[in-house]
């Protein structure tokens, strides 16, 4: 649980003007940025409430266990 916090996840997607996502980041995205630092996390154990649609940085709780719960670092930022 503490490697997995210590890791900080950025994606990068298009987003307009006032920093709306044109889509959005789902806990499938998530899954997967964390895939390619290493960490194989099960998409249905990021407790992700809405899906993200706006840039920023936000911290998204992980389920790894019954009692173990680590909180990542998600950085969304705009595609140039």
């Amino acid at each position: 649980a503490g490697q997995i916090a210590a890791a900080a996840v950025s994606i990068t997607r298009k987003a307009g003007e006032s920093d709306q996502l044109f889509g959005s980041v789902t806990s499938a995205d998530i899954a997967e940025a964390l895939a390619a630092l290493g960490y194989t996390v099960d998409k249905r154990k990021i407790q992700l409430d809405d899906p993200i649609k706006l840039v920023g940085e936000y911290s998204v709780p992980v389920k790894l266990h019954h009692d173990v719960t680590a909180t990542v670092k998600v950085v969304v930022s705009r595609e140039e």
